[in-house]
């Protein structure tokens, strides 16, 4: 309800004077003694009535403007949030099925019309790029990268355990919906000999910028990522497509007009890569889109480069340091890890260095990905390690800790955190850490979802229900459960994709791992 305005009393006075007399007492001559104070203690009690009546229409009516405005403030919210990557769209009830597909269904970008696009391989080496639209499961449109003709021939006897690979990149800075997609594939080959994997390097490879929306070629870069040094990575940058290969000196990056000319060149030092492991493969050097600027990962630094190819900032990295983006354009730099694997060696712990054009800072812990951020809560970063779930201001300074182990993926709504960790799910207050509600019966391993008004899990039967799995929706605000059904399909994993909930099944045989894919809402 809105909030009411200030209480008023209203005393109802009546003057001294006659009141109402009894049945049968009214005097016999009506005269003004009798019939006008009569009538004037009327007209008192009924202004006095009118009065109150009048207040409660006040009162209501104050209760109904604010309830409107409460209403439409969480109209609001609520279209805020469902624009976000990774949110469903609105579940009154459990959801059921919408179609099902044995083909491949890429959700590698997700377009403004409400498809999701990318590169599929298929057993014969064939590689196509290819768009489906999310609510009926329909194929959009498809192109080749690469053809049946371009797959590598093998020795006699020898099975791929893997045959070529693809992938396509969404063309914007924060990897949201995008209508431009930037694709590699290639030919490489992984078999299997003697129990080991080897790894044939790629004799073909195409690269490609493409309109996600109708799957026309935009720019063909293919010449170009093949002219030495030969690209090991790409990204986009604005209109710019960004290729790295190794030189003598290190790392050249450089930058391709869509025309397919050349923009700029600059070459970073950087050492040669560690020698692989018997039967793996060599570091690749990596790109990474980061807002405005570009990331090139090397051997031993993180390189931040401006759209003129110019390095802002170098952050050394350790060899087993990993390296990954975030949505606010800030490169984040992992290493240690907080607890050693059983019987292993004692490991250093964890450490998360966040990466941006204006300066760098290193926090203690893993950093967690927020699923869902609604920028409700005050802190810009959480990480987490043996002392707990770390919460990190907007001055780099930290906020809070909370008693939480093992969180996987957070969800931050409307002033509050939800997660999973090993004992259920539990909501902290995002300003303080406390603990707002805990439900320690749902073990979920799928990813936290939700619609902006429930959260979603998965969790197993519980006592005198069948088998299977369940999914259950909870109330955001104190975890009630809302409503519990069994998942309509059998599937080994579920996520948020365009607003739907998609559920993947693989179907193994001797030849293949064929993909079984369902939308549900």
């Amino acid at each position: 309800m809105g909030r009411r305005g200030p209480k008023q009393e209203v005393d109802l006075i009546e003057e001294d004077g006659p009141s109402d007399p009894p049945d049968g007492d009214a005097p016999e001559d009506g005269g003004p003694s009798g019939t006008a104070g009569t009538d004037a203690a009327h007209v008192r009690r009924r202004r006095a009535t009118t009065l109150g009546v009048g207040l409660l229409v006040v009162l209501v009516l104050v209760g109904v403007v604010g309830q409107a405005v409460v209403t439409a403030r969480e109209r609001d919210r609520l279209a805020a949030v469902a624009a976000l990557p990774d949110v469903l769209a609105p579940l009154d009830g459990p959801p059921q099925i919408l179609w099902t597909s044995d083909e491949d269904i890429p959700f590698q970008v997700t377009t403004s019309a409400g498809h999701v696009a990318g590169a599929v391989t298929h057993p014969d080496g064939r590689v196509v790029a290819r768009a489906v639209d999310l609510a009926t499961g329909r194929t959009v449109w498809e192109v080749d990268l690469l053809t049946a003709a371009d797959s590598m021939e093998l020795p006699a006897g020898a099975v791929p355990a893997v045959r070529g690979s693809a992938y396509c990149w969404p063309g914007t800075p924060d990897n949201r919906t995008s209508d431009v997609m930037l694709c590699t594939a290639d030919n490489a080959v992984w078999l299997e000999q003697d129990g080991t994997m080897h790894w044939i390097v790629a004799t073909v490879t195409r690269l490609v910028l493409l309109d996600a929306r109708d799957g026309t070629v935009v720019a063909d870069l293919t010449d170009e990522a093949a002219a030495a040094p030969v690209a090991e990575s790409s990204t986009t940058l604005g209109d710019l497509v960004l290729l790295t290969g190794r030189t003598s000196d290190g790392a050249e990056v450089r930058a391709v007009r869509r025309d397919g000319t050349v923009a700029w060149r600059t070459t970073v030092p950087a050492p040669p890569p560690a020698e692989p492991e018997p039967g793996g493969s060599p570091e690749q050097l990596q790109l990474l889109t980061a807002g405005d600027h570009a990331a090139l990962v090397t051997p031993d630094a993180v390189h931040l480069l401006d759209a003129t190819g110019a390095t802002v900032r170098r952050t050394p990295r350790a060899a087993d340091a990993w390296v990954t983006g975030s949505t606010d354009g800030t490169v984040v730099l992992g290493a240690g890890g907080a607890y050693a694997p059983p019987g292993g060696p004692p490991q250093a712990p964890a450490s998360s260095t966040f990466i941006r054009p204006d300066g760098e800072v290193t926090r203690p812990g893993e950093w967690v990905w927020l699923g869902v951020d609604d920028g409700t809560a005050p802190f810009t970063t959480l990480t987490w390690d043996v002392d707990g779930l770390h919460a990190w201001g907007r001055e780099d300074a930290p906020l809070w800790t909370a008693d939480v182990r093992l969180p996987h993926e957070a969800v931050a709504l409307d002033g509050l955190v939800h997660l999973t960790d090993g004992t259920g799910l539990l909501t902290l207050d995002a300003g303080t850490g406390a603990e707002v509600w805990r439900v320690t019966d749902l073990r979920s391993d799928t990813p936290l979802m939700t619609d902006g008004r429930v959260l979603l899990v998965t969790a197993g039967p519980t006592l005198g229900e069948d088998g299977g799995t369940r999914l259950v929706a909870l109330d955001r605000k104190d975890g009630s459960e809302v409503w519990r059904a069994p998942t309509p399909v059998d599937v080994d994993s579920l996520w948020p994709v365009g607003g739907f909930l998609l559920g993947q099944r693989w179907d193994h045989d001797v030849q293949t791992n064929r993909a079984v894919v369902t939308a549900l809402g």
